[in-house]
């Protein structure tokens, strides 16, 4: 299924490598893990962070072709809408109360 090399044979046997040949495997490593941070870190800074979720809302609102889907504004605005007035009639409750 697969290939075995001789770096995957030598794991289990201290004599098998030279130490310059386990040198350069550790070196490889280490510009292997110091590669996959920088990658790491590039995507999680904030500015990264921040086009995606901006990606995320403008692909929610727009269709494929750049144009507004209206009706997902309007869903949008009328939960806005709802929790506003909800929030207000709480609070109206709870000052007469007094």
């Amino acid at each position: 299924m697969w290939a075995v090399t001789k770096s995957d044979t030598s794991a289990g046997d201290p004599q098998a490598g030279s130490p310059s040949q386990l040198q350069a495997e550790i070196d490889e490593a280490r510009d292997n893990l110091a590669a996959n941070l920088a990658a790491l870190r590039e995507q999680t800074s904030p500015d990264a962070l921040v086009r995606r979720g901006r990606a995320k809302v403008t692909g929610f609102f727009t269709d494929e072709f750049g144009g507004v889907r209206p009706e997902r504004v309007a869903m949008v605005a009328g939960a806005v809408v709802a929790l506003v007035v909800l929030r207000r009639w709480r609070r109206s409750r709870r000052c007469s109360c007094r």
